[in-house]
């Protein structure tokens, strides 16, 4: 499988811009090696479809099928399948595809955590990351990660990362945002190392609201060669869109300006607009969710 991403009349760099590009997906494992198939292409800027338990809520597939603009892309969080420390859905050999009944035309990305929840109170440890459920807080650890990433056949894996808040002025001068950049790298290289299906790996970029540790972090990743793109997710800290931005472009001006940046938080119309000028190509769509569970419907007005 190749996953790449083409910026479409635009220099690669790391400047606040808007730029357009594309992502293609050529799937040649399993029962297709050698089978030549039509490539998936993903226009950019776009969005990957939220899901819960693997569906579009408040969405049914039919009526989804008849949405012309949907983007064939979508993506999946562990965390809503992880409801025992051994998930079923580990043991499914045929893919996360079939799984959830998607179609093999669709983009499809594994995450961790679904970005509606901001606040959480299971805390992690240098060995794991811990998830709250219904039947008590379960550990992700890394290796288990690529064991669901090897058996579930995405296409695109955003491996765990220790994403958190420290409230300003600093309680600890910084520390815990330090552990978690560690502890983050970490976490990358054993799935990464663990990983042997070939999916594309989109790296979080950490560093919470410490310029200097959003550097150190930046930086790293920047010289890694087995990255495919880069994931921002500060859902969790409480600022405004603007200054997230801010904190996002940072890192951007560190980062390999070829490949594809993904922002979680950063789903509201206006929020879209705003990151897409900073240079932002993927986002997440659990907006319209959000919006749909407070009983509210939305109208817009841009220009």
């Amino acid at each position: 499988m190749a996953l790449r991403f083409e910026l479409a009349g635009a220099k690669a760099s790391g400047l606040a811009a808007p730029r357009r590009g594309k992502l293609v997906l050529h799937r040649l494992v399993g029962k297709d090696a050698g089978v030549e198939r039509p490539a998936i292409v993903l226009e950019t800027p776009a969005f990957f479809k939220y899901t819960r338990h693997g569906l579009q809520p408040h969405l049914v597939p039919e009526v989804a099928a008849e949405v012309d603009a949907l983007p064939p892309a979508t993506r999946v969080q562990i965390e809503d399948f992880f409801d025992s420390d051994a998930p079923d859905c580990s043991r499914f050999e045929e893919g996360l595809h079939k799984f959830i009944a998607l179609d093999t035309a669709e983009i499809l990305m594994l995450d961790t955590l679904d970005p509606t929840i901001s606040v959480r109170t299971a805390k992690p440890a240098n060995t794991y990351m811990a998830i709250g459920s219904e039947a008590g807080t379960k550990r992700l650890t890394p290796d288990l990660f690529a064991q669901l990433a090897n058996s579930l056949k995405p296409d695109i894996v955003i491996p765990l990362a220790d994403i958190v808040e420290e409230p300003l002025p600093s309680l600890t001068q910084g520390k815990r945002i330090l552990k978690s950049v560690t502890r983050s790298a970490k976490w990358l290289d054993e799935c990464t190392a663990a990983l042997t299906y070939p999916a594309a790996v989109f790296a979080p970029v950490v560093g919470s609201h410490s310029l200097e540790l959003r550097t150190m972090a930046a930086k790293a990743l920047a010289a890694r060669h087995d990255i495919a793109g880069y994931a921002f997710n500060d859902v969790c800290l409480t600022l405004p869109m603007e200054q997230k931005l801010n904190l996002v472009q940072h890192s951007l001006e560190l980062l390999d300006a070829s490949k594809p940046r993904y922002m979680l938080g950063a789903s509201a119309p206006d929020s879209v607009l705003c990151a897409v000028l900073r240079g932002i190509d993927l986002f997440d769509s659990s907006y319209p969710y959000a919006v749909t569970e407070l009983g509210l419907a939305s109208t817009y007005v841009l220009g």
